[in-house]
């Protein structure tokens, strides 16, 4: 058992120790690093993001929309076999930016609103770049064009959907659709409990931003290859990693980039994801899936929606040539579902 311990504790240690020296051995490519993940939390997060997460949580917690649940449950029951209570879940994923779907979720489970079978369904495709990042963020201002922001965007959303559709029918209980109650918390009462938990969430969304945008800022000091930074800042900080793809990757790769979401991100919904009983293994598999999907969808849009190359900013920075193969994105996200399947079918899927 302690030699057990010892060994999962290795690498949290070894990482630790790693963070340390690099702290005293370039203190200013740290203190950089904060300051830019301060930059983009004030520019970027905070006006995209805030205002969604208020607006959801208080939609959750007044059941305001109801009639325009039932309208849509049909829609939610067929289609993804989900209750007309995650309606707005799947809506608010779709334009609130990435942690709002995953927070949702858990806020349904915990009023018993959901169960946690759905809430594990929910969590494997509510995750997603809204448009305000993706559109404005991503094509606006990195690869100036809104035609290839509001593209990204369609491949994502149709990805996430399709996701959504096709895991449904892993689920091997019963459909069940939990009845409608309006909740009788008043919209005053309602509106202060939202904004309290908004800017908590925020404050740890924020918080791991800053601590990767240090860590990034480090790793562009060091002499390693630039396809090294790119590949490490696409995987870890989905923000610098579209920064650093912009003009030199593919479009459908920035697609795969803001698909997956980068560990950034994973660390700061997991939290919310692990309420439900979903392992990471299962959530991380069906984030690379999102991205190859995500990315071969594009790439079909733009053979029908064709962006021109010379709107696109380049930077100098070369790439492994093996980073920017969509097929091998989709290759991974075969291997990503036989792994799903990969599981004892006399155990529960999630």
């Amino acid at each position: 058992m302690i030699t057990v311990k010892i060994k999962r504790n290795i690498l949290p240690a070894l990482l630790i120790v790693i963070c340390i020296f690099l702290m005293f051995k370039m203190p200013y490519a740290v203190s950089d690093g904060i300051m830019q993940g301060l930059k983009i939390c004030f520019y970027t997060v905070l006006p995209s993001l805030f205002p969604f997460m208020v607006l959801s949580l208080y939609i959750i917690k007044t059941d305001i929309l109801a009639p325009l649940y039932k309208i849509l449950s049909p829609v939610s029951r067929f289609v993804f076999r989900q209750p007309a209570q995650s309606v707005p879940v799947i809506f608010m994923s779709l334009i609130g930016g990435f942690p709002v779907g995953a927070k949702l979720t858990a806020s349904l489970l915990s009023k018993g609103q959901i169960t946690e079978s759905q809430a594990q369904h929910l969590n494997m495709f509510c995750l997603n770049g809204g448009p305000a990042f993706t559109v404005t963020a991503v094509g606006v201002s990195m690869l100036s064009s809104r035609r290839a922001g509001v593209i990204i965007y369609a491949s994502l959303c149709i990805s996430a959907l399709l996701i959504g559709f096709l895991t449904s029918f892993l689920n091997e209980k019963q459909f069940v659709n939990n009845d409608m109650r309006l909740r009788d918390e008043s919209p005053l009462s309602a509106l202060t409990v939202s904004v309290s938990d908004g800017v908590q969430s925020m404050l740890g969304i924020c918080a791991w931003i800053i601590i990767f945008s240090g860590i990034i800022s480090c790793l562009r000091k060091m002499p390693f290859h630039s396809g090294i930074i790119l590949t490490v800042s696409a995987l870890t900080e989905v923000t610098s990693g579209c920064s650093e793809a912009a003009g030199v990757l593919p479009i459908p790769a920035i697609a795969a980039i803001i698909g997956f979401g980068g560990i950034c991100v994973h660390c700061q919904v997991y939290q919310y994801v692990a309420a439900s009983g979903l392992k990471y293994r299962l959530f991380f598999a069906f984030r690379t899936l999102h991205a190859a999907i995500a990315a071969l969808i594009c790439q079909i849009l733009l053979t029908v929606f064709p962006v021109e190359t010379s709107t696109i900013n380049a930077q100098s920075v070369n790439v492994i040539p093996f980073s920017v193969s969509v097929p091998a994105f989709f290759a991974l996200g075969i291997m990503c579902i036989i792994m799903v399947f990969d599981v004892d079918t006399k155990k529960k899927m999630w």
